[in-house]
């Protein structure tokens, strides 16, 4: 049997994106994502939304737990998860199209803590280190043999063990602590001013993250209408808003895998 020619796996793809439109999947991170009454709301969405407009693609976007928004993305054909973090480790599972934020990783702490870390080995001597157990943060350390992450169930818990007090550090990123209104209760209510960071550990880029079987013309497609949004300042109005004064992702991340 002939293998089917690229424009017969197009056809294919949108005849069965016809029948079963792209599911998007998102999680509880405000202020990049959250639910409000049932719908997806936050920065990332909004910028995914504007995406669905300019190319004129039905989807439904849902807020779930991050295991079974990767889970989807991974394995099942007209998803796509966002926002995820792009790794060597990731890159070939997935199509890319982004990035759509750009963030700090860091060790925080409440500002009134004393806790000081000076280089990566004395993050060993705290006593424990709050992360969501499905982030790639978390296995990542974890793999390293790092013995004391408390891995939590999601990131609401996580800034509420700080805020408690019930662990000293937390590792998260710099954009969590914008969230305002009824979207700061899932970051404990912590602002920027409430928290300092420790040690920092990495910048990361996040991207929107499509099944792999995703034909390469659609990816195109989608990454186009993002530069234009870049090249026409929505994306920055976008950002802006959500996000005051931080700086925004490039056109592309040129030292990642394109």
């Amino acid at each position: 049997m002939k293998a089917l020619q690229p424009v017969a796996l197009i056809a294919l793809w949108l005849l069965a994106s016809a029948v079963h439109a792209l599911q998007l999947y998102t999680e509880e991170y405000a202020p990049l994502s959250y639910s409000h009454k049932g719908q997806a709301r936050g920065l990332a969405v909004d910028v995914v939304k504007e995406l669905l407009q300019r190319l004129d693609v039905t989807a439904s976007i849902q807020v779930v737990p991050w295991a079974r928004a990767y889970h989807s993305a991974r394995h099942t054909p007209n998803t796509a998860a966002f926002v995820t973090m792009r790794t060597e480790e990731r890159n070939p599972l997935f199509k890319w199209v982004g990035p759509i934020t750009l963030s700090n990783d860091s060790f925080y702490a409440l500002k009134e803590s004393r806790i000081q870390v000076s280089n990566a080995r004395e993050l060993a001597s705290v006593k424990s280190i709050a992360v969501p157990r499905d982030w790639f943060t978390y296995q990542e350390l974890h793999a390293k043999g790092m013995q004391n992450l408390l891995g939590v169930t999601d990131p609401r818990q996580m800034f509420q063990l700080l805020r408690l007090g019930r662990v000293p550090l937390i590792l998260t990123d710099n954009l969590s602590f914008y969230a305002k209104g009824e979207a700061a209760a899932l970051v404990g209510n912590l602002r920027k001013e409430d928290v300092r960071v420790v040690y920092p550990y990495r910048s990361a880029y996040g991207y929107i993250s499509f099944w792999k079987g995703t034909p390469d013309d659609e990816i195109k497609r989608w990454q186009t209408a993002l530069d234009d949004m870049k090249l026409d300042g929505s994306f920055s109005r976008i950002y802006q808003r959500w996000l005051p004064g931080e700086t925004e992702p490039g056109l592309r991340d040129l030292t990642l895998y394109d």
